[in-house]
């Protein structure tokens, strides 16, 4: 079964990029813009969604969406790796419950990496 990546990004090349990268190994990936509502989320079928902490012009942040999607759905056990170059982005991945965080820029074979054992 081919694994579903949800990618959350707001800035359009970086999304862009991230749906390159998981592509090119044989991932099938969902980009969004903007933060969905996270009945999205849980109705999705994804194995793991990636998303930035900072999303400019949507109702959520990425943390703050990641707190609303675990606490709804808490039998969903859908893995969400934060993403962000916030200096304190590592602190707010842990605070929302989300499952890991990696900082930006980032070294693609250790995102790859990471994605794996998280979809494991």
């Amino acid at each position: 079964m081919e694994k579903h990546i949800l990618i959350i990004e707001d800035d359009q090349e970086i999304s862009e990029l991230f749906q390159m990268i998981f592509e090119t190994v044989g991932y099938y990936t969902t980009v969004l813009n903007i933060a969905p509502n996270p009945e999205f989320i849980d109705k999705g079928g994804f194995h793991l969604v990636l998303m930035d902490i900072r999303l400019i012009g949507s109702r959520y942040n990425g943390d703050e969406l990641c707190r609303l999607f675990k606490s709804s759905y808490p039998n969903n056990k859908t893995p969400v790796l934060l993403m962000s170059a916030e200096s304190n982005g590592d602190i707010l991945a842990r605070e929302c419950g989300a499952d890991g965080f990696m900082g930006k820029p980032f070294d693609v074979d250790n995102l790859l990496t990471r994605a794996f054992e998280m979809m494991a």
